[in-house]
Parts: structure tokens; C-alpha cells; sequence
């Protein structure tokens, strides 16, 4: 059973919010475009692969993903929400996403900090 707590769970939480929102805001977008973009390679730091868990190899390509679908601004935002929420400063981060007028994340904030807790931990 995978047991998430204290930086691993807040990470995957950052994650979670960060992906939804920045997949949610460019799924239209994306769905127009033909081509398929190319994989992002994950670097695996030499003598770490070994100790480097899969959980934390399929956070860092989400993260890399998400940070390719996502313009600087809402990087930079998404990121911000999620340090508010790993703070449980839920309100700021819904306001922090309301007063830029970014109803994709907003939405992605309530339902992160108002679902009930995992029963993982």
C-alpha cells in the first residue's frame, strides 16, 4: 500500500493541482492540433536511478508536461496556488486565482480543498 505524508504527499497535492488546472485550461487548444508532440525526457541524475522511486519519476514527467503546456504567467500562478495549498492556506489560494481572473484554477482549488481527506494518509 502506498502511504503518502509530510513532502512526498503535499509534492503529489502540488502536482495534482498543477496538472488539473494547466490540462484543463489547454485541452481545447491542444485538442486542435495535429502533429504529436515529441516525449519529454525525464534526466535521471548517474548513481540515483537506483534510489529514485517511480512515484517520484511520474511526478517529475507530469510536472514536466504540464510546464510544457502552460505559458510563464500560468506556471507561475499554478505554482503559487499550490505553495498556499501546501501551506493550508486554501481562501488565499482561491483568491490569489479569483483576482486573476482565472476561473480554471479557482474552480481546481475548490475542489482540491474541499474533497475529503485520502484515506492513504
Amino acid at each position: 500500500m502506498l502511504k503518502l505524508d509530510g513532502e512526498a504527499g503535499m509534492s503529489f497535492v502540488r502536482i495534482a493541482v498543477i496538472t488539473a488546472a494547466l490540462f484543463a485550461v489547454g485541452a481545447p487548444a491542444f485538442a486542435q492540433q495535429a502533429p504529436t508532440p515529441k516525449p519529454i525526457p525525464i534526466i535521471v541524475p548517474q548513481g540515483g536511478a537506483g534510489n529514485m522511486s517511480e512515484f517520484y519519476l511520474q511526478n517529475e514527467r507530469r510536472t514536466a508536461i504540464a510546464r510544457a503546456h502552460a505559458g510563464k504567467v500560468q506556471w507561475e500562478r499554478a505554482t503559487q496556488v499550490a505553495s498556499l495549498i501546501n501551506r493550508n492556506r486554501c481562501k488565499d489560494a482561491y483568491l490569489l486565482a479569483v483576482d486573476e481572473k482565472d476561473e480554471v484554477l479557482a474552480k481546481r482549488v475548490y475542489e482540491v480543498c474541499t474533497a475529503a481527506p485520502s484515506p492513504l494518509g
